[in-house]
């Protein structure tokens, strides 16, 4: 040993100061990226945030939107718990609802009642799946490693630990509990006004989309739908894929006729014709397609229409000129929804004596996370046709978002194309997310920028849209495989509701909400802007899209969901500062359930572990790392 001790000991030194010099250069770096932001709100930021009034709601858009002045609300918050027993791993997954009522005075004033009694009289739904540990493979589709056509690489071998750690059915479980709860609140006979989901729903939308795309899954062999009976009738490729599709409202023009959503806005348009179908000049003209390219595509959609493509067999056929939908074709809404209802009813079911095989099994097919992200996207869907028809409210909201678009997506584009100025001079040296922006400037501003406040409300389309790859002025392109997400259905916003009256430096964490874009509100002339899409690599013919922006401009919407955001939270709770109380309630009741289940589950091993007939049996199922943690746990703790 030396002087400057054991060679351990200065290995354990050497660590330390490795570990204080890299925290210190992250402070100072990250300083630096605070300090670029000095200025930003004055030079444009302050164009894009509004500061609203807390104390009072626009009688005449409550009146005009929901038709009455006692609106019902509800909140849905899920939990999710994996825990490994010997050789099996058991999924649980849960959502549940808190709901209260919204008061409209004449004067505008809003008085907001939460129901106390939800944890005994609210909405609840919760599915559970013991499954060995060498099956979990067989249902979660996410561990296993695929070429870019989908093809699973069977060579690849998973160790026990990694399948556990990695696993993500039970989160699988826990989406699809949230928006099947959020279904039943909307499609009840007294639906919900006003409806909440901790999740934001235009992510989800995108992310379950790309998940059940036939390009990435053999629907055949990989998914347990397939074959199902609806109606007598078996649920083939087919229905997958335009299910996936086929999603809009007529009123807005969605799906739009554009890029890969312009064959689904044909069967759209077949569907609402109720004679011999539609000319192509016919289609041509409703769809406003006025360049030789875009009806040159339109010739491609309807042949693809005609013959089918990968998975999905032809559903149109032609009739003279007249191009008509195949025989079934128009009742597919309806059967996904009797599919959804009779799948999740089963999954969810209180019965006892439904088993797990008939809850996560359709005849001898498991049902995979594949299975699952499809049944959220079609209830995602039918959440939002219920809202548009029942004029419901439809909020996501996001408590911790790390999104970049406002920085990396819509700030670039307006300038670009010449519909704002004004954006950071390097935004690599600036903090990465826009909540760490936001939440920056709020608190250098706070003398100009008071709470509640909320950043205009822009589409959610912009999050896959670019300046133009090939620099051509005023266009712009996909940014993933040139591709833009559907336009005109969500609209998010960033917004503050709360700072402390003892510090205004205290202030409350900056989240982030999406809302359901809906007609008559939100199609105004001055609401919706126009890009120009390259989509073909022909810039003299580009696709239009309308996507929803209100910078610079007066909205209702946004008017009346910050105030009630403003009424719902509060400064007495420390977890609601900021936060909405329907969700706070339901996120309590979420965690109620969990413990609950995580205690059941630790007693069901403590009683395997006790049993004497089975002690030499578990000896061996045991790995050797759970036998040394649990010898090491009685030598630490007695």
């Amino acid at each position: 040993m030396t002087e400057k001790g054991s060679p351990i000991s200065r290995r354990i030194r050497h660590t330390g100061d490795l570990l204080l010099g890299g925290a210190q250069k992250q402070v100072s770096d990250y300083k630096q990226r605070f300090d670029s932001l000095q200025g930003s709100y004055d030079a444009f930021l302050s164009h894009m945030i509004e500061s609203y009034p807390a104390d009072a709601v626009s009688v005449a858009f409550v009146d005009e939107f929901f038709g009455k002045r006692e609106l019902t609300f509800a909140g849905v918050d899920g939990t999710v718990c994996k825990y490994p027993v010997f050789d099996l791993i058991v999924f649980f997954a849960g959502a549940y609802s808190a709901h209260g009522t919204a008061h409209v005075n004449p004067s505008g004033a809003m008085n907001i009642e939460c129901d106390d009694s939800c944890l005994e009289t609210g909405l609840g739904v919760s599915s559970v799946l013991p499954v060995y540990i060498n099956d979990v493979l067989s249902i979660d589709r996410t561990l296993l490693v695929t070429d870019e056509d989908g093809s699973v690489d069977d060579s690849i071998t998973l160790s026990d630990s990694w399948v556990i750690d990695n696993s993500a059915f039970a989160d699988y479980m826990m989406s699809l509990a949230e928006f099947y709860l959020g279904y039943k609140l909307v499609a009840s006979e007294k639906p919900v006004d006003i409806l909440f989901l901790d999740r934001i729903c235009s992510s989800e939308l995108s992310s379950f989309y790309f998940e059940t795309s036939d390009s990435r899954n053999d629907l055949e062999t990989q998914c347990g739908l397939i074959g199902a009976k609806v109606d007598g009738r078996p649920y083939t490729p087919t229905d997958w894929v335009y299910a996936r599709q086929v999603f809009g409202n007529a009123s807005l023009g969605t799906p739009p006729a554009r890029g890969e959503y312009l064959l689904p806005r044909v069967v759209t348009e077949l569907l609402s014709e109720k004679g011999s179908g539609l000319t192509r000049d016919q289609l041509t003209d409703r769809l406003g397609l006025t360049t030789e390219s875009s009806k040159a595509r339109l010739d491609h959609a309807l042949e693809t229409g005609i013959g089918g493509k990968r998975s999905a067999q032809g559903i149109l056929v032609r009739e003279h000129d007249h191009f008509v939908l195949k025989p079934g074709v128009r009742d597919l809404g309806k059967r996904t929804e009797r599919l959804v209802n009779d799948v999740c009813e089963r999954m969810f079911s209180e019965d006892s004596s439904v088993t797990f095989e008939d809850r996560f099994k359709i005849g001898s097919k498991w049902l995979t996370t594949t299975d699952l992200a499809f049944l959220g996207l079609c209830c995602l869907h039918l959440i939002s046709e219920k809202c548009w028809k029942n004029r419901s409210l439809l909020i996501g909201v996001a408590k911790d978002s790390s999104a970049r678009d406002l920085k990396r997506q819509l700030l670039p584009v307006l300038n670009y194309t010449g519909h704002f100025k004004g954006n950071f001079a390097n935004s690599e040296n600036i903090p990465d997310t826009d909540r760490m922006i936001l939440q920056w400037v709020s608190l250098q501003e706070r003398e100009k920028l008071k709470v509640p406040w909320a950043t205009c409300e822009y589409d959610t389309a912009f999050k896959t849209t670019v300046p133009h790859f090939g620099g051509a002025k005023g266009l712009v392109s996909g940014a993933r495989r040139n591709q833009i997400s559907l336009n005109k259905t969500f609209a998010k916003a960033y917004f503050q509701l709360s700072e402390a009256k003892s510090d205004p430096k205290l202030r409350s964490n900056v989240l982030l909400y999406d809302r359901l874009v809906y007609p008559d509100f939100d199609t105004n002339e001055d609401q919706v802007l126009t890009l120009l899409h390259d989509y073909m690599d022909k810039p003299d013919e580009p696709e239009p899209v309308d996507v929803v922006l209100y910078l610079g401009k007066e909205n209702a919407v946004q008017s009346f969901i910050i105030a009630l955001f403003t009424k719902m939270t509060g400064t007495s709770i420390p977890e609601l500062f900021g936060h909405l109380r329907p969700l706070y309630i339901a996120d309590k009741i979420a965690k109620f359930h969990y413990t609950q289940f995580s205690s059941m589950v630790e007693s069901t091993g403590s009683w395997l572990t006790n049993r004497p007939q089975l002690r030499e049996f578990l000896f061996y199922l045991s790995t050797f790392r759970e036998r040394r943690s649990e010898v090491e746990q009685t030598r630490k703790y007695g």
